[in-house]
């Protein structure tokens, strides 16, 4: 696709210091915060990476200027492993004003590509009804995988929960000692194309998730039939919440699940939560809970197995991955169990 002559004149650079400051509309508030802390981590970081090779990659923070000096787009991208296999676009946002949404972004979403030559698999999140975003993901070989609908609770004291779980339940912060428990629980709660492409382990999920998240655990069957985890990357105005529940313990959405959202955050804290648009029970509880619908986003990914090191291997797994996605367009179902997010 050519890019506009327009488009052509912006300058993409990594975030500084400096561009805090074009950082002015209401827009970009929630995301100073937490550019701040990534520009003040940048060099710990980068030497913890020198000393630990184990430790996950930082992430990419990119914008694009004008000829003029003003800002026109920013985007931040994270590993979803430490190993950076597999990377998500968490942040993709414009000023109002740029004249091509489309071609800006592709600029912005080839450059970080280069950036980040190792990952095999990219995952990116745009709303349902963003056309140019979603043209531009689909550009650049980005496909969609699931559909769901953000919801959002102003805290989480009104929950409809329980004083007492059932008998063999109980409720565990999440560690290092039973986040393999999770891990079992992610495993089958995630449909299994977005499953491989993450390709995590338990360490990962210990990495995005802040404490205070929980573990609702069988203590006969030493299984994890649910989990709260609170994401590190939530905004400065509230906590996002990764919801998860097994497939075969529907039975537990009603009160115990809304016992297990509200010890895991604080009582006046703004929740916000994901739940695939396919689960209507699940949005049927958020519903009955007072939660009020927001957006619908589409979750997309796109696979760099061919850059394997053997032709051979990354080419057949190529075509695998290409045939299995381009199975999963918009109306489509995905196969898997019926995931929360």
């Amino acid at each position: 696709m050519a890019i506009g002559p327009q488009c052509e004149l912006l300058k993409l650079q990594p975030l500084g210091l400096q561009h805090l400051a074009l950082l002015q509309g209401a827009r970009w508030q929630p995301l100073r915060p937490r550019l701040q802390h990534l520009l003040l981590q940048r060099w710990p970081q980068r030497l913890n990476n020198l000393i630990n090779r184990a430790a996950s990659s930082p992430p990419v923070a990119l914008v694009a200027l004008h000829p003029s000096g003003g800002l026109a787009g920013l985007l931040v991208a994270e590993p979803c492993n430490r190993r950076g296999t597999c990377w998500r676009i968490d942040e993709l946002l414009l000023e109002d004003e740029v004249q091509s949404r489309t071609d800006t972004t592709i600029l912005l979403i080839r450059e970080v590509i280069q950036r980040v030559p190792g990952a095999l698999s990219w995952i990116a999140r745009a709303g349902s009804h963003d056309t140019p975003v979603l043209a531009a993901l689909r550009e650049q070989g980005f496909q969609t995988l699931q559909q769901q609908q953000v919801w959002r609770l102003s805290s989480a004291e009104h929950l409809q929960s329980c004083q007492q779980l059932p008998g063999q339940l109980k409720l565990e912060t999440l560690n290092s000692t039973n986040s393999a428990l999770l891990l079992q629980l992610e495993l089958s709660a995630t449909p299994s194309l977005l499953r491989q492409m993450q390709d995590l382990r338990r360490e990962d999920l210990l990495d995005d998730a802040r404490s205070g998240s929980l573990l609702l655990v069988d203590s006969q069957r030493h299984q994890a039939v649910a989990a709260a985890r609170l994401l590190k990357r939530s905004n400065s105005d509230g906590v996002e919440v990764e919801l998860s529940l097994h497939p075969a313990w529907s039975q537990l959405m009603g009160p115990p699940l809304a016992e297990l959202l509200r010890q895991s955050c604080q009582p006046h804290w703004p929740i916000s939560l994901r739940c695939e648009v396919r689960n209507q029970a699940g949005m049927a509880w958020l519903e009955s809970q007072g939660a009020e619908a927001l957006q619908e986003e589409l979750v997309l990914a796109r696979s760099l197995w061919r850059r394997q090191e053997s032709p051979a291997v990354g080419e057949l797994a190529s075509r695998t991955l290409e045939r299995l996605v381009g199975q999963l367009q918009p109306g489509r179902p995905v196969p898997g169990a019926m995931p929360w997010r």
